[in-house]
C-alpha cells in the first residue's frame, strides 16, 4: 500500500467501552488535517490532508455474518459515500466527506442503542473466547497432571493451571467486568431515554 504525502503513526490504547472516545479522537485528528489510512492493534496511521475534509465513525460488524452479508453491507456503505478505511477484529473504521453531512442524526437514540448493543455483544463474545482459552489450558494441564507419573511434570502442570486460574480471575475482575458494566449502563440509559421519548 503506497501513500503520498506526510505520514504519521500513533500508538494509542482504547478499551472496548471507550469506542466513542476513540472515534472522537480520530475526528479531532481529522480536524487538524490528519486522515486515517490504516489501523492495527493500538496503532493508527494517518496521512496529512485537508483539515476537516473527512469525518469518521466506528462500527461493529459481526464475524458470524456471512461474506455475502458483509459484502452487501460494505456495498451499501459505498453507495452512501462512506468508505471503510480500516478493519480490526469485528471493528470497521468508516470515513465520509464532511460536506456530505454527519453519519447519524444528532439525537438518534435508536441508532446509539443499536451501536452500544453491538459493542456489548462483541465484548461478551470476546470474554467467552477468553474463558474458553483459559478453560482449555486448565483442562489440558489437569489431564497432563493426572496422566503423568513424574512428580516434576505434575508440579509443572499444577503451576500452569494455577497461573491460568489466577489470570482468568484478574482478566474478569479487573478488565472485563468494568467494561461490561460500563456498556450495560450505556444500554440502560439509552433504553430509559427511548422510554421517555415514546
Amino acid at each position: 500500500m503506497k501513500f503520498q504525502g506526510e505520514m504519521k503513526k500513533v500508538w494509542r490504547y482504547y478499551n472496548i467501552a471507550e469506542y466513542e472516545k476513540e472515534e472522537q479522537w480520530i475526528n479531532e485528528m481529522a480536524k487538524e488535517g490528519w486522515q486515517l489510512t490504516a489501523i492495527g492493534f493500538c496503532r493508527y496511521i494517518f496521512r496529512r490532508g485537508t483539515p476537516g475534509e473527512y469525518i469518521y465513525k466506528l462500527d461493529v460488524v459481526e464475524r458470524t455474518a456471512s461474506d455475502e452479508v458483509k459484502e452487501s453491507y460494505f456495498n451499501f456503505l459505498t453507495e452512501c459515500g462512506i468508505r471503510v478505511v480500516g478493519e480490526f477484529k469485528d471493528w470497521i473504521y468508516l470515513q465520509k466527506r464532511t460536506a456530505d453531512g454527519p453519519f447519524d442524526m444528532k439525537d438518534d437514540t435508536y441508532a446509539k442503542l443499536r451501536t452500544v448493543n453491538k459493542v456489548y455483544s462483541f465484548a461478551v463474545r470476546t470474554l467467552c473466547k477468553l474463558l474458553k482459552i483459559f478453560a482449555g489450558v486448565v483442562i489440558i494441564c489437569s489431564l497432563g497432571q493426572m496422566l503423568s507419573s513424574n512428580y516434576a511434570i505434575q508440579e509443572l502442570f499444577g503451576g500452569i493451571m494455577g497461573g491460568c486460574a489466577i489470570s482468568a480471575i484478574i482478566v474478569l475482575a479487573i478488565l472485563w467486568v468494568p467494561i461490561l458494566r460500563k456498556l450495560r449502563r450505556k444500554v440502560n440509559q439509552l433504553i430509559d431515554e427511548i422510554g421517555v421519548i415514546v
